[in-house]
Order: C-alpha cells, then sequence, then structure tokens
C-alpha cells in the first residue's frame, strides 16, 4: 500500500484525539476553521452524546469496511455480482467523477425546491 494510504488514516484519528483531549485545542482549530471557511463567523465547539455516538459509529463502520476490503476474504471476491460492481468501478478518474455526479445530481435535485421557494 502507498505511504499516502497509510499516513492519512493514522493522522486524522491522531488530530481527532488531540482535539478531545489538548486543552484548547479544540477551540483553536474550531476558530482557524470558522475564519478560514465561514467568512469570519464564528462558532463554538460542542459536544453532544448524539454526536459523539455517531462519530464513534462511524468510524467502526469504517474500519470494518476497510479491513474487508484490504483483506478481500475470497468469498467476497468470488460472488458474481461482485464481478459487475468491478466493471462499474475500474479505478479510472473518470469512474470516479462519473459516481461523485451520480451521487450529486439526486442531493441536487432534492434541495432544487428549496432554492427556488427561497
Amino acid at each position: 500500500m502507498p505511504d499516502t494510504m497509510t499516513v492519512v488514516p493514522a493522522l486524522l484519528p491522531a488530530g481527532s484525539f488531540a482535539v478531545g483531549v489538548v486543552p484548547g485545542f479544540a477551540a483553536g482549530v474550531a476558530r482557524a476553521v470558522s475564519v478560514a471557511g465561514s467568512a469570519g463567523v464564528r462558532t463554538s465547539p460542542h459536544w453532544t452524546p448524539a454526536g459523539v455516538l455517531l462519530g464513534l459509529t462511524s468510524t467502526v463502520l469504517a474500519a470494518g469496511l476497510a479491513a474487508i476490503a484490504v483483506r478481500r476474504p475470497l468469498t467476497l471476491a468470488q460472488r458474481p455480482w461482485m464481478e459487475s460492481l468491478r466493471r462499474l468501478q475500474s479505478g479510472h478518474i473518470g469512474d470516479y467523477v462519473a459516481w461523485l455526479v451520480a451521487g450529486a445530481a439526486p442531493r441536487g435535485a432534492l434541495a432544487l425546491p428549496g432554492v427556488f421557494s427561497g
């Protein structure tokens, strides 16, 4: 596996851990993100039980799916329906663009009535 595929997943949990543990780090990150990404509008980070549970659930699911994808069990690789999925995603840049458009188009269509009524 390339270094970029191992370094980034290692740095993201480390940064998340630092935000939760190091005093003042979360406020500094929130201030930097607010200033950089929202035209100077200030926000404050708030931890909620629902947010923590959603974050933990997402992390566990992502780690589990990544482990399955990296190990590629033979039982998963030999299924006939997987072959059609592999043909849809060959790894070319055009496939990523097509899947991005296929995912963004329905969301845009759902948001369109709100754009026109507002």
